[in-house]
């Protein structure tokens, strides 16, 4: 695995206000009220449940209105911090050690990781929104994916009443489109080498194109194309950066607005909700080359 984008950004700093728990048996960082009725999963990036980038975001769509709930996916591993480090684009000088050691390193660690942790996704996934399911019958579910998760957001995103993936990485393309049977929207980065503006606006035409078949009206897919970032951009953005900050801000704005827009709690009756049953694409998960999941 090749991919530079995967593990470069910049870490954050700040202190996360939720807590962990377990959610379906798995390990999770919870935050936000429950008693909501709306709630988003978040598909974490190869950085983990732990990430403070991540639990920061969680952070922010909680204080929308939502509660929040990271899933470790991994099973207790993740791709170190210091991955971050080496890539770091604000690092004009680098030490022969992070030029010779910790960048080839860090690349090296991808590999591994994918074929441990792809096969186990579609199952963590299910559990938790099963979980969720039970514990609160007029709970609307959303899911946001990055990088890594964003794939699931694709995927299984009719485990789900709506799903926000940003710059998915891995995705079989046009195959993995065929999971999309609920309202989904899409964050993507003009530049980046996974999913790009060409591929981002092809997805947009085949579902649009098709929301008949599968349930949908127009309205129900979104996607967004944005210049002047990077793979990544939606939680490891270089805040200093004035272009990767509004980027990133309003990406969350994308997200926070699609699931006001469909975590809607009916009141008075349950709401049909989604089947287990009905995400089933890409499982069993079978293990892409390295090439093919390069980018996460």
């Amino acid at each position: 695995m090749s991919c530079p984008d995967c593990v470069t950004g910049a870490l954050h700093s700040g202190t996360p206000s939720g807590s962990e728990t377990k959610v379906g048996g798995i390990d999770s960082y919870v935050v936000g009220d429950a008693s909501a009725h709306r709630t988003i999963v978040i598909g974490v990036d190869v950085f983990g449940w732990s990430s403070i980038n991540t639990r920061l975001l969680a952070d922010e769509y909680a204080a929308r209105g939502f509660r929040v709930v990271v899933p470790d996916l991994f099973g207790g591993w993740s791709v170190p911090t210091w991955t971050l480090n080496a890539h770091d684009p604000a690092a004009t000088h680098k030490s022969l050690l992070t030029r010779f050691v910790l960048v080839p390193a860090s690349l090296f660690i991808l590999v591994p990781f994918v074929l441990r942790n792809l096969p186990r996704q579609v199952g963590i996934i299910t559990a938790v929104a099963a979980a969720l399911r039970a514990e609160d019958v007029r709970a609307k579910l959303g899911f946001a994916g990055f990088c890594w998760g964003g794939r699931f957001a694709i995927t299984q995103n009719a485990l789900f009443d709506a799903s926000f993936a940003a710059h998915p990485s891995a995705v079989r393309f046009p195959g993995d489109l065929e999971g999309v049977k609920r309202p989904f929207s899409l964050a993507a980065a003009a530049g980046d080498s996974q999913f790009n503006r060409a591929r981002a606006e092809e997805a947009e035409r085949l579902l649009k194109g098709s929301v008949g078949e599968r349930g949908l009206k127009e309205e129900d897919v979104e996607v967004v194309v944005y210049d002047g970032v990077h793979h990544g951009w939606t939680t490891r953005a270089n805040l200093a950066d004035e272009g990767q900050k509004k980027a990133r801000d309003q990406a969350v704005e994308q997200a926070v607005g699609w699931f006001k827009k469909y975590l809607t709690a009916e009141e008075g009756a349950e709401a049909a909700k989604p089947s287990a049953t009905e995400a089933v694409v890409g499982e069993p998960e079978a293990t892409p080359t390295p090439a093919a999941a390069a980018s996460t």
